[in-house]
C-alpha cells in the first residue's frame, strides 16, 4: 500500500504484522523530455515536455489520497503584511500571473498525479480525510484553498474505491459522495508522550490549552476579535484565575503579544507528532480544555484532544453539544466533564480547580479508557480492513460511477 500519509505513521510496524506493507512518499520525481523549457511545472507537464516518475508506487496493490492538497495558487507572500502579501488565491494560471504581488505554486505533484490514478490506475483507491471540507469557515487559515479546491475533493471522494473517516458525521456528510465509507477512529502512540523535564515550581494546578494561535477563536472568542466564538472556556477560566496556573502550547510566530495577555505561560507551536506528544507530556497539566465554538465545521471534529490529555494525566473538559460531537465518547463525569455555556463552563472550571482528588480521578479513568479503546495497535486492523478492501475490489469506485450515471 501506498500512502502520502494517513493520520500518522505509527501503523506502519502493527500493518506490517497483519500482512500489509505501507510506503509513505510525499514527492515524486519527474523526468524532463527533449525540448524542456524552463517553465512552470504544470505548464511542462500539459505541453508534454516532462512525465512523472512513478517506479516508486508500481509496486503497490493500494494508493491513499488523503484530505486535500494545497494545490492552490496563492499571493507570493500570502497574507504577510509586511511584504506586500494578501489573500490572494486562486487555480487559474492566467489570473495567478496577473497577480501584482507575484504568485506562487504550492502542491504540483498532485495535480499531475491525481489524473494519473483517477482515470489510470488499476489497483485501489483510498481517500482518506478528517475534516468537513464542505463547512469550513472564513477563520480556518484553509479556507482559501479548500473552497477553490472542492471540486477536487468531490473527484477523489467519488472515485475512491472506499473512504475513511475520522469520526461518524464525516461519515454522514461524505456519504453524499461515495457510499462505501468506514469510520476509523483516531489513535495514540503511548510511548510518544514522555515526560523527561522536571514539573515547574509552583503550588498553583496547571491548565492547559493546545493548537495554534488561531484556536484562540475556540477559546477566547470575541475578547480577541473573532465575533464567532463566544469564549465561554476563557471567561471561566479568567473568573478562577487566581486558582490556576494558565499554559498555551501552539503560538504562532508573530503572536506573543496576543497569547500574552491571556495566559501565564506560553510555548510555540511545535511541528511533528512525536515532538509535540513529548511537548505537551512536558508542559505538566493539571486540567485540559477543548473549547470549540460549536458551528458544523467543529460538529466534525474528532476526539483527539481527549485522546492526549488522558495520556499526560490531566483531567478534561471539552465542549458539549447539543446533538452530537467531537466528545461526545466522553462519559461525563467518569472519564471528563463536558460544558456548554456560560454557567456549566464556570462550574467545571470551578469543580477541578478546587478538587486534585476530583482531577486525577477523571483523569486515571481516561487514561485507562484510552489505553484500552484507542492503542494505535488495536486500530491496526480496522485499517488492515480497509486495505485489503480496496486490494481485493480494484476499480469499485469507477463502477460505482458508471452504475450511477
Amino acid at each position: 500500500m501506498f500512502s502520502s500519509y494517513f493520520r500518522g505513521y505509527q501503523y506502519n510496524e502493527e500493518l506490517l504484522k497483519l500482512g500489509v506493507e505501507v510506503r509513505q512518499i510525499q514527492n515524486l520525481n519527474y523526468r524532463a523530455k527533449k525540448g524542456y523549457q524552463d517553465i512552470p511545472l504544470v505548464d511542462a507537464y500539459k505541453a508534454g515536455q516532462v512525465e512523472l516518475d512513478v517506479e516508486p508506487i508500481e509496486w503497490a496493490d493500494v494508493v491513499m489520497f488523503r484530505r486535500y492538497y494545497n494545490t492552490a495558487l496563492k499571493c507570493k507572500n500570502y497574507r504577510d503584511p509586511q511584504n506586500n502579501g494578501c489573500g490572494f488565491v486562486t487555480m487559474d494560471e492566467e489570473e495567478a500571473k496577473r497577480h501584482e504581488h507575484g504568485y506562487r505554486r504550492q502542491d504540483d505533484i498532485t495535480r499531475m498525479l491525481w489524473p494519473h490514478f483517477r482515470d489510470g490506475w488499476d489497483g485501489g483507491l483510498v481517500y482518506e480525510t478528517d475534516d468537513n471540507h464542505w463547512e469550513i469557515k472564513p477563520w480556518n487559515g484553509y479556507y482559501g484553498d479548500v473552497i477553490r479546491e472542492r471540486d477536487l475533493i468531490a473527484d477523489m471522494a467519488r472515485r475512491a474505491d472506499i473512504m475513511t473517516v475520522a469520526v461518524p458525521k464525516l461519515a454522514q456528510e461524505y456519504g453524499k459522495y461515495n457510499k462505501n465509507v468506514r469510520v476509523v477512529r483516531n489513535a495514540i502512540d503511548p510511548e510518544l508522550y514522555v515526560k523527561d523535564a522536571p514539573r515547574p515550581e509552583g503550588d498553583k494546578p496547571r491548565l492547559v490549552y493546545y493548537g495554534s494561535t488561531a484556536r484562540l477563536r475556540d477559546y477566547a472568542g470575541r475578547h480577541v476579535g473573532f465575533g464567532d466564538g463566544k469564549g465561554y472556556a476563557y471567561e471561566a477560566v479568567q473568573y478562577h484565575r487566581d486558582k490556576l496556573h494558565r499554559v498555551f502550547l501552539g503560538t504562532n510566530e508573530g503572536t506573543e503579544s496576543v497569547i500574552e495577555r491571556l495566559f501565564d505561560e506560553q510555548h510555540p507551536y511545535i511541528e511533528g507528532i512525536a515532538a509535540f506528544s513529548k511537548g505537551l507530556a512536558n508542559s505538566h497539566g493539571d486540567i485540559g480544555i477543548a473549547p470549540l465554538a460549536g458551528d458544523d465545521f467543529d460538529a466534525s471534529k474528532s476526539e483527539l484532544h481527549w485522546l492526549e490529555y488522558a495520556m499526560t494525566d490531566m483531567a478534561f473538559i471539552g465542549q458539549r453539544f447539543s446533538g452530537p460531537g467531537p466528545y461526545s465518547v466522553v462519559r461525563n463525569g467518569v472519564d471528563g466533564l463536558l460544558a456548554r455555556g456560560a454557567q456549566e463552563w464556570r462550574d467545571a472550571v470551578g469543580q477541578l480547580a478546587k478538587s486534585k482528588d476530583l482531577r486525577e480521578q477523571l483523569a486515571g479513568a481516561a487514561k485507562e479508557r484510552v489505553l484500552a479503546e484507542y492503542d494505535y495497535r488495536k486500530r491496526a486492523q480496522e485499517w488492515a480492513d480497509v486495505f485489503r478492501f480496496a486490494a481485493e475490489n480494484p476499480g469499485y469506485g469507477k463502477r460505482r460511477e458508471r452504475v450511477a450515471a
